[in-house]
């Protein structure tokens, strides 16, 4: 049975290229899943050898900690850029999520306002 190596939800294209290309380097078979049309398929990286599996998983790992000696914080402004261009990529994901951040902000506010 295969085994999820990395996911790729959320992760820039760089840096799911650079995985790619280590796991082709170490020589581990792997295929990749999309997260299909309406995004609510897994996407990643999978193998199907065990041995290869915790290999992938180990190589990985020690890819994302040199990633995380290297970033820096981000700032506010580039936080809120971000978001706009993940909303422009994912219209529907960023309406619902904000129709939902409203409909429980409403019901936690509306008890208090009704008191007045």
């Amino acid at each position: 049975m295969a085994t999820l190596v990395f996911r790729l939800k959320y992760v820039p294209e760089e840096e799911a290229d650079d995985i790619r290309q280590l796991l082709a380097d170490h020589d581990i078979a792997f295929y990749e899943t999309t997260a299909g049309r309406w995004q609510i398929s897994m996407a990643g990286l999978w193998v199907k050898d065990k041995e290869q599996a915790i290999r992938a998983r180990e190589l990985i790992r020690e890819d994302q900690i040199a990633r995380a000696q290297t970033m820096r914080p981000i700032t506010f402004g580039q936080w809120i850029l971000g978001y706009l261009q993940h909303a422009r990529q994912n219209p529907t994901e960023a309406i619902f999520t904000l129709i939902a951040v409203l409909l429980i902000l409403s019901i936690s506010i509306i008890p208090f306002t009704l008191w007045l």
